[in-house]
């Protein structure tokens, strides 16, 4: 009767711990985007360097028409246009109030788009942001900004 009974959890519970040592692992709740999102706006409206840097991926790209015509690769070379942008900035203010408009964010799995925009004395300025889920964080892996009059 013992034999019985151990040969029936096993036979019950042995899938059920496959099951579950096969699973992929699952990426950060969706609910930490907007917040990441919240937390790169408040380090570029502080004009915090090191602060927009966390949220960066390693492998980030990015289109910065304002900055140069091509494609920026690489977490360094994205830190240095966002470093000019502060240095350029700072020189009129200590701070900036940039408030994204019209949000929105798409979650699919690892990887996440927000779009928004922001409206200025000079027209709508549009921003995407994809963000993937990396080590239990959302980090910016692109972001396309493009401005219209």
């Amino acid at each position: 009767m013992m034999r019985w009974r151990a040969v029936l959890y096993a036979l019950v519970l042995l899938p059920v711990v496959a099951a579950g040592a096969a699973a992929p692992p699952s990426p950060p709740p969706a609910d930490p985007v907007p917040a990441a999102m919240a937390g790169f706006m408040a380090a570029l409206n502080a004009l915090d360097l090191e602060g927009m840097a966390q949220f960066f991926a390693e492998d980030i790209t990015a289109f910065v028409p304002s900055a140069q015509a091509e494609r920026v690769g690489g977490k360094a070379a994205v830190v240095e246009i966002f470093r000019r942008y502060v240095e350029t900035t700072r020189a009129a203010t200590s701070r900036t109030d940039l408030v994204p408009e019209d949000l929105r964010i798409d979650v699919r799995g690892e990887t996440a788009v927000v779009s928004f925009h922001v409206r200025n004395a000079d027209g709508v300025a549009r921003r995407t942001f994809v963000f993937r889920a990396e080590a239990g964080r959302w980090l910016i892996s692109h972001f396309h900004a493009s401005n219209f009059p």
